[in-house]
């Protein structure tokens, strides 16, 4: 599941679970942790690499199938968030490492694989990627601390990824200051070993210079994204101050306009109360530090899971897969702005701070 190597310099942790699309487990966190609390220790290692060894991509996220029938539906579980608890310190120790880390994001890249990897101090990322934060269609909202990386986004576009949990290209995540360049999967090899070289001779911040200057010749021209070609209905149906104004705009424009149209297909799927709470939230993480953030991404997660709505979206999604979610909340007009508020530990909402 976890693999580990050093070469030259660099120390290397590998996610290696083909059958998950390495999602992470209790077991993976753990066994992370304990190689990269190792790594820290160790003179011999100047930076870590953290690669995947399955071609589908770098991670789907967390094991949402281990978290349902291990602790939301265990009746012996006592601790409903042991899991979470043990993701969101592992992510917060990987924010704060003395070392360089440096990430390879390819294929699919998505939830908690982003949550342990969003803070390198280097990311490559390739023409393959599928970057999402599917949150909302599992009955929470973005976590791991990643909406802190959401809200630098423009507020359409930050709308747009947190609520519907649209995918980010690799020109998105270069453009956006996600990932710090972006190759061709074929150069990979090539670029890997600039790393493994430059660790005889270089260590810190001096390596990760020296290895950014030296791959500079793999980096790809950026491209026309999905999203850039949307950008114009993006800003159309996203610039409103309420998640209640973004479904007006989009139900008065679906007959007429297939983007409309497409996306409340989309948000109508998701759990109305996460979808409330990733609205404001996209504003109130502006002004928090990543600590900050995470720390309120565990009770967000925690109070969804105490309301059943975690139960729901992973039953739904991925349990029973028959994509029928009964959440409890039946609608936007459903959802309580007072609870909204009082769970983000907000006075006002967006829309009332600018009225």
């Amino acid at each position: 599941m976890i693999k580990e190597k050093i070469k030259e310099n660099i120390g290397i942790i590998y996610l290696d679970r083909p059958g998950q699309l390495n999602a992470l487990d209790d077991n993976a966190i753990n066994r992370i942790r304990n190689i990269l609390q190792k790594y820290e220790e160790d003179d011999r290692v100047k930076a870590v690499l953290l690669d995947s060894l399955i071609e589908k991509g770098f991670s789907a996220g967390g094991d949402l199938k281990s978290m349902y029938y291990d602790y939301l539906v265990n009746d012996n579980c006592k601790e409903k968030d042991g899991l979470l608890k043990n993701e969101f310190d592992l992510d917060k120790y990987v924010a704060s490492y003395k070392k360089p880390i440096i990430s390879h994001w390819f294929g699919i890249t998505m939830g908690g694989g982003i949550g342990l990897s969003i803070n390198s101090d280097f990311i490559i990322v390739e023409e393959n990627i599928n970057w999402a934060m599917p949150e909302t269609s599992l009955g929470f909202a973005p976590d791991v601390g990643v909406g802190k990386f959401i809200s630098s986004l423009p507020q359409v576009l930050g709308q747009y990824v947190g609520l519907c949990g649209a995918s980010l290209e690799a020109s998105d995540l270069i453009k956006y200051g996600f990932a710090d360049i972006y190759i061709k999967s074929s150069d990979y090899e090539y670029v890997i070993d600039k790393l493994f070289s430059l660790s005889k001779d270089y260590d810190g911040k001096d390596l990760i210079d020296q290895f950014s200057k030296s791959i500079e010749s793999f980096g790809q021209e950026l491209e026309e994204s999905k999203i850039d070609k949307s950008m114009e209905k993006i800003d159309k149906y996203f610039s409103h101050p309420s998640i209640e104004e973004i479904f007006d705009d989009l139900k008065k424009n679906e007959a007429s306009d297939d983007f409309a149209k497409n996306t409340l297909a989309i948000l109508k799927e998701r759990d109305p109360f996460s979808l409330a709470v990733q609205f404001e939230k996209y504003f109130a993480d502006k002004n928090l530090t990543y600590k900050e953030v995470i720390d309120r991404d565990l009770r967000i997660i925690q109070n969804s899971i105490q309301e059943k709505m975690v139960n729901e979206g992973i039953r739904a999604k991925i349990i029973e897969k028959d994509n029928n979610p009964n959440w409890p909340h039946k609608s936007i007009e459903e959802v309580s702005m007072d609870d909204v508020k009082k769970l983000l530990g907000i006075e006002r909402t967006y829309k009332e701070n600018i009225y």
